[in-house]
């Protein structure tokens, strides 16, 4: 649900730039050109995420300089120990592109002074909590302590830049009403069921936005998205469209409202139409919570021990108890080996 308001709304460059300005130095925010703000597409990227597509790469000018940012919007609840080294693949793959575009257009790229483009990766972390300690790639290559000091003269860093949502003032969280929009309902949407007043408060953020061309186009995506992830009975959404949307927009806001409603009665929800969607939403917020439990035990092990055994990864999915899973990536982070593991499984 959310990779489509992710990737619909950050590929607007008004919503980049109005991010980008919230987080990035002052200093930085000076010098680009946001004339020059363009949205890429770097091969290899969406093939290396598979099925996690909710990620963007942007190039622009920088004191007349060209600069790529990549970002990647990352919703396990556990921390990710291998995340920078997934960046550091993922501006490799930028770095390879650029080059290979250089050499087809006739552009030396190993003259001297012919500097690589600055690649900033940035990980945006929407909660409901935040990680805590995130590992740099030096600590997560295996060194001696007696050689610690001499690998780090050549071992990579890999660092990259962390934004996370949860805890965040609303109007610490981008310098435009549109990417304020945005960014809230993904907050939001991570702290559980959105209830009448914080989608009364986005919807109303949203059509402050002075560019109303650019908030009109990506109104119906983040509607949508507000109707899946909330609780709202029908007067509740005639009530804000009623208050907050304006009068040209109000029909079709009521219709995406219809739509959505009918859609839940296809699928046959037997408790009436707000009750029906009620309990798909739940149902849809448990499977997802349990994929994230599960995708930390994945990421736990394998940082520890290197492959999980298909059949243990298979018996791990078929765990629907989130009591139990809770208890699972606790043992994961202590168990002193897989066949350890898989015993109290």
């Amino acid at each position: 649900m959310s990779d489509s308001l992710f990737r619909g709304a950050f590929s607007n460059p008004l919503v980049a730039r109005q991010f980008l300005s919230a987080w990035l130095p002052k200093v930085f925010v000076d010098l680009v050109d946001w004339s020059s703000l363009e949205v890429r597409k770097i091969a290899g990227i969406n093939e290396a995420l598979a099925e996690r597509r909710e990620d963007v790469v942007y190039r622009l000018k920088a004191a007349g300089r060209e600069v790529h940012f990549y970002i990647l919007v990352e919703h396990q609840v556990a921390i990710p120990r291998r995340m920078a080294l997934r960046m550091l693949e993922y501006v490799l793959l930028i770095w390879r592109q650029w080059r290979s575009e250089a050499e087809t257009e006739g552009i030396e790229t190993d003259l001297a002074g012919a500097g690589l483009p600055l690649v900033v990766p940035i990980v945006l972390h929407p909660g409901p909590k935040a990680w805590g300690k995130l590992w740099r790639l030096r600590e997560l290559i295996d060194v001696p302590d007696d050689l610690r000091h001499w690998a780090d003269t050549f071992a990579p860093d890999g660092g990259f830049c962390l934004v996370e949502l949860a805890g965040v003032p609303w109007e610490k969280l981008a310098e435009g009403h549109l990417a304020r929009a945005i960014l809230a309902a993904l907050q939001a949407e991570r702290q559980g069921p959105m209830g009448f007043e914080e989608v009364r408060r986005i919807v109303g953020e949203l059509f402050e936005e002075e560019h109303r061309e650019v908030a009109t186009d990506l109104a119906a995506l983040l509607w949508t998205f507000l109707l899946q992830a909330s609780d709202l009975r029908g007067e509740e959404v005639r009530r804000i469209v009623e208050e907050t949307i304006p009068p040209e927009e109000k029909e079709q806001f009521m219709s995406t409202a219809e739509m959505l409603k009918e859609e839940g009665r296809a699928e046959g929800r037997r408790e009436g139409r707000v009750e029906g969607r009620r309990e798909g939403r739940v149902e849809g917020r448990l499977e997802g919570h349990l994929s994230a439990l599960r995708d930390a035990i994945f990421d736990l092990l394998e940082t520890r021990f290197t492959e999980i055994p298909v059949a243990l990864r298979e018996s791990v999915l078929q765990v629907t108890d989130l009591t139990h899973l809770r208890q699972l990536v606790r043992r994961a982070g202590v168990c002193a080996s897989l066949e350890d593991f898989a015993a109290e499984r």
